[in-house]
């Protein structure tokens, strides 16, 4: 049987977090749910399918250091460090030659660094379940049913197939639509949300690029040999600034027929911003989502993450308030995924 290998992305730029994270502690690396980092969760919920040897980490080259730290028992070897940020397509092929240098027959799973998931056991059967529908398939996307009518995500039409299969064949990916059409969606029942989750065989993927990608794989093929060879990181770097700035999703996922969809049956949520943590952990009786030390009176719908001080509330309803490194965010949470344009106009210093 192929040995499955997990690749964890980890980019990002920490925009969205701010205060608690930026540029250089971006969202995987922040203990947003608790006391362990996004990324440690990954890395430890995956662990029973792909452990330690068989988990990539991948990373821009600035976050070595911290990755190396917060997971020590990931072989040095296994951090792959891409020299400038270009989307996840660039990222997905400079894993898969490290995967095709280790093992030629390497099944690819592909996760973001940065979700939450609240079933362990269901998400590793959910991924076992796509594993067995590779035999039917060229490579398994794993959708989300949604649960409210989301403008923020793509979407993925897949119907259930008549052998009543756990692998349902996709029919076509959507753009993120306006509000209504969400409405339409969620009401179909047939309309999931991209996870960011990818299955596939290596070659197929590297195949997947030759065919969709060309000008992406002739870069690749250029720097294959480069791979392993430590004396070869300019090079790298260089050949690697010229791929495209594309996500794996536009680049080839939405382009490649025969793909089977397996429904995830975990919650989850992307955590796309300060707000999101209303979906992620329990709420008080007011409905105030709190991590740390909070006082508030005639307070509710609240998001307030206090690292160091305590942060005291008064009459207030649906904001975020974080405190974190001696700066203060107060904002709507209905203006939290706008949060890049604050960040924006802070001072370099500030930000």
């Amino acid at each position: 049987m192929h040995k499955l290998y997990s690749i964890i992305m980890a980019g990002g730029r920490g925009e969205r977090f701010w205060p608690l994270s930026t540029s250089t502690l971006p969202k995987p690396f922040i203990p947003l749910l608790g006391s362990t980092t996004l990324i440690q969760d990954t890395a430890a919920r995956i662990e029973p399918l792909t452990p330690p040897e068989r988990t990539l980490i991948s990373i821009g080259a600035g976050h070595y250091d911290i990755a190396r730290r917060q997971l020590p028992r990931i072989p040095e070897e296994n951090f792959i460090l891409e020299p400038v940020g270009r989307d996840t397509s660039a990222c997905l092929g400079l894993c898969a030659l490290h995967l095709e240098r280790r093992d030629p027959d390497a099944v690819m799973l592909a996760l973001p660094a940065d979700h939450y998931v609240g079933d362990g056991a269901a998400y590793l059967r959910t991924i076992e379940t796509g594993m067995e529908g590779l035999h039917t398939t060229t490579g398994i996307v794993f959708g989300i049913r949604p649960t409210r009518p989301e403008t923020g995500y793509g979407y993925i039409l897949a119907r259930r197939s008549q052998d009543g299969g756990a692998v349902w064949p996709v029919e076509t990916f959507v753009e993120k639509p306006d509000a209504p059409t969400a409405a339409r969606y969620l009401a179909d029942g047939g309309y999931f949300w991209n996870s960011g989750m990818f299955l596939w065989p290596n070659r197929t993927l590297l195949e997947l690029f030759r065919r969709h990608m060309p000008e992406t794989s002739a870069i690749l093929d250029r720097l294959r040999p480069l791979i392993g060879r430590g004396d070869a990181s300019d090079e790298v770097r260089a050949l690697f600034e010229t791929l495209p700035r594309i996500s794996i999703d536009f680049g080839i996922v939405e382009k490649t027929p025969g793909l089977g969809l397996v429904p995830v049956t975990f919650p989850w949520d992307d955590i796309g911003s300060w707000a999101a943590l209303d979906r992620a952990l329990e709420a008080d009786a007011a409905g105030n989502v709190v991590l740390g030390r909070h006082t508030a009176v005639d307070s509710t719908g609240c998001v307030v993450y206090a690292q160091s001080a305590t942060v005291a509330t008064l009459g207030v309803s649906d904001l975020v308030v974080v405190e974190a490194y001696g700066k203060v965010l107060v904002c709507s949470k209905a203006k939290a995924a706008e949060l890049k344009k604050l960040v924006a106009a802070l001072a370099p210093e500030e930000g």
